[in-house]
């Protein structure tokens, strides 16, 4: 699974708003029985909420980011153990 893009308006940030609907993504994810969750985004914000480097676990990401920026956070642990791929993203995430 992967998060969608998140933003919140400039005036309502640090209100707790994004990290809300992280962990509200994630739960859902979890209600789900999805095992893994990667993202594109700012390597310092996602790593509160479980996320670490994909690349350190095997994986890589279909398009050209820095590899901080390509996260994975496992919901259920050690499920990506000795696993490896390139992940690719459904079509929407490349409309633009």
């Amino acid at each position: 699974m992967a998060l969608a893009p998140m933003a919140v308006t400039p005036e309502r940030q640090r209100a707790g708003i994004g990290s809300a609907l992280v962990r509200a993504g994630l739960e859902e994810c979890q209600r789900l029985g999805i095992d893994a969750v990667f993202v594109v985004g700012h390597p310092t914000y996602y790593p509160r909420f479980g996320f670490r480097s994909a690349s350190s676990v095997g994986f890589v990401c279909e398009f050209e980011v820095p590899d901080e920026a390509f996260m994975v956070a496992e919901l259920v642990a050690g499920v990506l153990d000795g696993k490896t791929a390139t992940v690719h993203f459904h079509p929407a995430f490349k409309e633009g």
